[in-house]
């Protein structure tokens, strides 16, 4: 696939579309949309995360190239070409860093010819892929896993040797695993680790609790205590939680009600309003509040859009399962029915 940048092409390979987005972005009349496009190509793929990692160590090593010897004979060299030198403002500059980056493959100018040939390199940057409070991201890994993020959610993607390693930094991501039988794919949670071949699977974390949900294929949950390791295998249908270090649990789930969320929806069956409130509020900033927690038990079923925080509001009105209080741009709070008031009076 080749997508187009302010009608310029950007190639399918990351190193050259890291380069020709260098170069590009290294003038004084970027535009907010061409950053926006730039950013939009960075976060699609981890490729061109460590593409444009790789290019910036490069560029950032030519401050030292001043006293290299082989770079001055070079530029000595240059100088007597001709009488006159040329003029250098930033776009030649990041042109000519984008060229000879894609001429040696980013890697020759910045980890050979650079100081000690013998000296390791020093590793990349581990991207990390993010969303606000009610986004959602998808994006592909190089090995073609798919990891799609759910509001308010961070990943990070850590160095690949022998297994193919990612963090979940906060909230909720939901993987798609290519199957490699020779390198295990593990999401590291907090202190626990999910491990799968090839496999579906959602992790989501909140403040003292991970849960995992399998919809296809099996994972092995494992953390490390003091006795040793301990480690618990899911099959396809079922969901685990780790309210505690101590307290796992596996139980059998509807697997399509609770991956709703990837389609924008919210499924609740007969879960109370508080419940029900908590989960709506992780997809808006307009957040719902209770004036009376015994409202809270209120059971609620039906199917919602995230972020659609009115048309619940709307919905709950016309069932008579709640009114409105105060209510403005940053909060609607939630009352009890009027029928019930009145009745209570």
């Amino acid at each position: 696939m080749t997508s187009t940048t302010s009608g310029k092409e950007i190639h399918d390979d990351p190193d050259s579309a890291a380069s020709l987005w260098f170069a590009r972005l290294q003038g004084d009349d970027v535009s907010p949309r061409m950053r926006r496009e730039f950013e939009r190509w960075l976060k699609a793929d981890v490729r061109n995360a460590m593409a444009w990692d790789d290019l910036n160590g490069t560029w950032n090593s030519f401050s030292d190239l001043e006293n290299n010897s082989d770079f001055a004979a070079l530029r000595a060299d240059a100088l007597n070409a001709g009488d006159k030198r040329p003029h250098l403002n930033r776009r030649s500059l990041g042109l000519a860093a984008a060229g000879l980056v894609a001429a040696v493959g980013g890697a020759v100018v910045g980890k050979r010819w650079v100081g000690d040939a013998t000296a390791p390199a020093s590793p990349p940057e581990e991207p990390v892929f993010s969303t606000a409070v009610g986004e959602s991201s998808t994006f592909r890994l190089a090995d073609n896993s798919v990891v799609t993020l759910s509001t308010d959610s961070a990943v990070r993607v850590n160095h690949w040797v022998k297994e193919r390693r990612l963090t979940l930094v906060r909230g909720q991501a939901f993987f798609q695993v290519a199957k490699d039988a020779s390198r295990p794919f593990v999401v590291a949670a907090g202190d626990k680790r999910v491990t799968a071949v090839g496999t579906a699977f959602d992790v989501r974390m909140e403040p003292g609790k991970l849960s995992v949900t399998l919809v296809e294929g099996r994972v092995r949950i494992a953390a490390d205590e003091p006795k040793g390791e301990r480690r618990v295998e899911m099959s396809a249908g079922s969901r685990f939680v780790a309210a505690e270090p101590a307290d796992w649990a596996i139980s059998t789930v509807d697997t399509a009600k609770e991956s709703a969320w990837l389609k924008g929806r919210l499924v609740f069956d007969g879960e109370p309003l508080s419940a029900v409130i908590a989960e709506m509020n992780r997809f808006s900033e307009r957040k719902l509040s209770l004036s009376d927690p015994a409202l809270g038990a209120t059971p609620v079923s039906g199917v919602f859009k995230t972020g659609q925080i009115d048309a619940f509001v709307a919905a709950l009105k016309t069932y008579g399962l709640a009114d409105v209080g105060r209510a403005d741009d940053k909060q609607v709070e939630l009352v009890r029915p009027r029928s019930i008031r009145g009745a209570a009076e």
